[in-house]
């Protein structure tokens, strides 16, 4: 239980985070205020990363665990393909940080992969 109040509280807190940064014109951003922004983002991305990391007591934690990994990955995957499509086609400028993100997800997915396989 005590795993779903951390995810809703994550969860809250981004919600939270991003309409503050939705409602701050980036132009008139001070360099402190950029810089703290930066930071929150960083202990989130780290809360997020410790997320359904405890133990495993069972199969059936380990299978819940496999899909909600699997569904992030799929979900991320599917927004950054359309980010760089909206990219190349409305606005005709392509962020290179959306193709590298999409780049170093399968790099790291196919060297998981392999070396699962060869670890046996």
């Amino acid at each position: 239980m005590k795993i779903i109040y951390y995810n809703l509280f994550l969860l809250i807190f981004f919600i939270l985070f991003a309409g503050f940064l939705m409602s701050t014109p980036m132009a008139t951003m001070s360099m402190t205020e950029g810089v703290t922004i930066a930071i929150v983002l960083g202990l989130y991305v780290v809360a997020m990363s410790l997320v359904g990391e405890g133990k495993v007591v069972d199969e059936r934690g380990m299978l819940h665990r496999y899909l909600a990994n699997r569904w992030a990955l799929v979900s991320g995957t599917t927004v950054l393909t359309l980010g760089v499509v909206y990219q190349l086609f409305v606005s005709h400028e392509l962020d290179y940080w959306l193709l590298s993100t999409l780049i170093a997800i399968n790099v790291v997915k196919i060297v998981g992969l392999i070396y699962s396989e060869y670890r046996r």
